[in-house]
């Protein structure tokens, strides 16, 4: 009986995607997001720079913020973490630094959603691509 149940586990495995898995690679942060970042609405995009680094694992991405009014506005990524899942990001704001603790979906790596600091206070945002 345990057979057959690890043989059935097995073969289900098969079936799921190989993409379908819950950690991330720092290639699937790249592209264009639709953000909304408690109401405010912009866009956050993710390229890669093909440049040659060896500071950090994401040290050629670059990332660009887009706000509802056309005004691009330069990102500092501080640090993506071990499984790539997690991001954490500044946007520079005319008149503050934004910091915003993002993590890809699981299973959907064309959502990113969590929360952001602003004026002492938490706000949530989501993103897709």
């Amino acid at each position: 009986m345990k057979c057959m149940i690890i043989l059935i586990l097995f073969i289900c495995s098969l079936l799921v995607p190989s993409t379908a898995r819950p950690h991330a690679q720092v290639h699937e942060w790249i592209g264009q997001y639709t953000m909304n970042r408690d109401g405010y609405v912009g866009t956050l995009s993710n390229h890669d720079s093909k440049q040659d680094c060896a500071a950090t694992p994401w040290c050629h991405l670059v990332v660009r913020y887009t706000d509802s009014k056309g005004s691009v506005l330069p990102v500092k990524i501080d640090t993506i973490d071990q499984k790539f899942q997690h991001m954490v990001f500044h946007i520079n704001f005319p008149n503050d630094t934004q910091k915003f603790d993002a993590y890809l979906f699981s299973w959907d790596k064309t959502k990113m959603d969590r929360i952001t600091y602003w004026g002492g206070r938490t706000f949530g945002f989501f993103a897709t691509k």
